[in-house]
């Protein structure tokens, strides 16, 4: 069995959308991020359908701020670990909707040296095609 089993990404917000993952999902759980274009802006946990169902009506505090959404059905009842995950690897900035950030419990490793090496970055974009003579 795989951790991730029916999945949807970047599925545009609109009424159609909204009522196809309620029959799709039915009360399943997972993961589900809220995004704004690609920019995830909330990640949660819960009944996705319902969730994200309800992050869309009007009086929702998170309703003006996405326009796009990824859900993912988890198997093993991980949803709060992948959960975690998700919020402790993205950036403050992008999840910006989100209050907290969760806890995977204490066996944390710090690394021994928090300096990292300074690598320039490669020339970022498609190279150019050169003409053959």
């Amino acid at each position: 069995m795989t951790l991730v089993g029916q999945h949807g990404f970047s599925w545009p917000r609109n009424k159609r959308n909204l009522q196809q993952i309620k029959k799709i999902l039915r009360g399943k759980k997972g993961v589900y991020v809220l995004s704004h274009g690609g920019m995830p802006m909330y990640v949660g946990k819960g009944k996705i359908a319902s969730r994200v169902r309800g992050h869309a009506k009007k009086g929702s505090s998170k309703s003006k701020y996405w326009d796009h959404f990824s859900w993912f059905v988890i198997h093993g009842g991980f949803e709060n670990e992948l959960e975690v995950v998700l919020l402790r690897t993205l950036p403050f900035f992008v999840r910006s909707l989100n209050r907290q950030t969760g806890s995977l419990g204490e066996k944390r490793i710090k690394a021994g040296d928090d300096k990292p090496e300074l690598i320039p970055l490669p020339r970022l974009g498609h190279k150019k095609k050169r003409k053959k003579k």
